[in-house]
């Protein structure tokens, strides 16, 4: 009897463990993103909160976006938005001006909703910017997603 019990303790065991080594639901699975091939983009903003929230897209996705301000100006010079967002190859904006400075330069509305007010723009085909395709459809889901709804209910976690 105490063989049997040994055997059958012995065999819940290894079944145990080749199940959670195979990824069974019942077993814990990582939370950390797993990081794109190419996690490199450049995004343009006109508001300095979009960094901070961005921040959490960055952590849930593993993308690595450049920001690039579009109202930022050199000394002595007035602010050019298409020029700033040169190397850019998507854009995130607020304000309706800097909007249509960059419509005018061939830049394209993204169909994204989002409650946080946010217009996605995407290069013109044939922009110097380098284009990754990837991080721009995952910005455009996630700015649609449970996360950015839930930080829209909380400002205090990213503003």
């Amino acid at each position: 009897m105490k063989r049997i019990l040994s055997i059958l303790a012995i065999a819940i065991l290894l079944f145990g463990t080749i199940g959670c080594s195979c990824g069974l639901s019942c077993c814990a699975k990582s939370q950390v993103p797993t990081p794109p091939e190419n996690a490199a983009f450049t995004l343009a903003y006109d508001d300095e909160t979009m960094t901070t929230l961005l921040a959490y897209f960055q952590a849930n996705t593993g993308y690595q976006p450049t920001f690039v301000n579009v109202t930022e100006a050199k000394e002595g010079e007035e602010v050019d938005q298409a020029n700033a967002a040169a190397n850019a190859c998507v854009a995130v904006l607020k304000d309706e001006a800097n909007i249509a400075a960059l419509e005018a330069a061939g830049w394209k509305r993204a169909a994204v909703e989002n409650a946080f007010g946010l217009t996605v723009l995407e290069a013109p085909i044939g922009s110097t910017s380098v284009r990754n395709d990837n991080a721009v459809s995952a910005l455009k889901v996630w700015l649609d997603g449970t996360e950015a709804k839930y930080l829209l209910e909380h400002p205090d976690l990213w503003n």
